[in-house]
């Protein structure tokens, strides 16, 4: 190979992987980084954080069958409440082991109920009333294979991926997928109207929108396990590929061309995500080449900032609380069963209205 071609596929591998922020930037968003332990015991994973209207902050445990089953059968997942000020409860129990949560400004928490014993579908609380309903259970006839993370825009619009990581069910879907929910029309009843926007090769895992609406974040992490069968073409056709794609909307919510934002190859995976008023987007990299960590990329794809937890535990959540809390970045991480919180220099995006 001649110098010309090293060169520049040398350049590729550099390009490909997410480039060491600048002390300066990473001052920006983290001034004084400390973390703070709100939680810590559970069997394994904590997952799904979301703020409330009241300053509530709620995140889930994923009680897996492989770990925290015990003489008395199989547990089914817990929701988990920090009220302002106060200690961690329990909200529900059994939360069919609920995964990814969002709550929308009418304090209407949207829930992804995953697989391993679980609901296999998406529900709305009401967290005013504690009104509970199932809107979303399978497509073209087939349930779901495990609703992992949602999302919510001004319209109402519920957006979740579906893809399979552990759990002994049929898998159902024989694709990865992300879908939308649209509101239900005056008389409707029942299950709301869904459409399957995205869906290849890849696990499409942790979403988000951006503050303005106009563009979808989608983590892939892709252990490399459960091919399925329907696959499409990927932005990132690896299997075992990791990395963060963004996707332009319309105003109906559809999804075009994609545009690689970071790409870790086989050596990380992007979990949970969360976005602040500037449309930052934090990440949660339980794995990385780099280590795992919060990392920060800005819009344009730079990455501002990394930040490991204590220990170097493995984060695959994160969220910003509301109110006084609104510069408070929350953490779940998996393993150690932990919530952590962290002050930063931002402010995170508001549910839209």
């Amino acid at each position: 190979m001649r110098l010309p071609m090293i060169l520049a596929a040398l350049l590729c591998v550099l390009q490909s992987h997410a480039e060491v922020p600048t002390p300066a930037r990473q001052q920006e968003f983290y001034p004084a980084p400390s973390f703070e332990l709100v939680h810590s015991g559970g069997c394994g994973v904590m997952e799904g954080i979301a703020s409330a209207s009241d300053g509530s902050v709620y995140f889930t445990e994923i009680t897996r069958s492989v770990g925290c089953s015990d003489a008395g059968g199989v547990q089914g997942g817990r929701i988990w409440v920090v009220p302002p000020g106060g200690r961690p409860r329990i909200f529900r129990e059994p939360s069919n082991m609920a995964a990814g949560l969002a709550i929308d400004a009418q304090d209407r928490m949207v829930t992804a109920e995953g697989a391993d014993y679980g609901g296999r579908r998406v529900s709305i609380t009401d967290l005013r009333t504690g009104a509970y309903r199932v809107v979303a259970y399978f497509h073209e006839n087939r349930q779901f294979n495990a609703p992992n993370d949602v999302a919510i825009d001004r319209a109402g619009r519920i957006y979740f991926s579906d893809l399979r990581l552990f759990g002994p069910e049929t898998i159902e879907q024989r694709i990865n997928a992300v879908y939308r929910i649209d509101p239900p029309g005056p008389g409707a009843k029942g299950l709301w109207p869904l459409a399957r926007i995205l869906g290849d090769n890849s696990k499409m895992n942790g979403i988000e929108l951006s503050p303005d609406q106009r563009t979808l974040y989608v983590g892939l992490c892709d252990p490399g396990t459960n091919a399925l069968g329907e696959q499409g073409q990927a932005a990132l056709d690896r299997t075992g590929a990791g990395g963060l794609v963004a996707y332009p909307l319309d105003e109906a919510g559809r999804p075009g061309a994609p545009r690689v934002l970071l790409d870790l190859q086989k050596s990380g995976c992007v979990d949970g995500m969360a976005t602040d008023s500037e449309g930052n987007v934090y990440l949660a990299l339980p794995g990385a080449a780099s280590g795992p960590g919060i990392y920060v990329m800005t819009p344009g794809g730079v990455l501002a900032a990394r930040l490991a937890l204590p220990h170097n535990e493995s984060p695959v959540n994160l969220g910003f609380g509301r109110g006084p809390e609104a510069g408070t970045l929350y953490v779940a991480t998996v393993g150690a069963g932990k919530v952590y919180r962290l002050r930063t220099g931002r402010t995170g995006s508001l549910p839209p209205r």
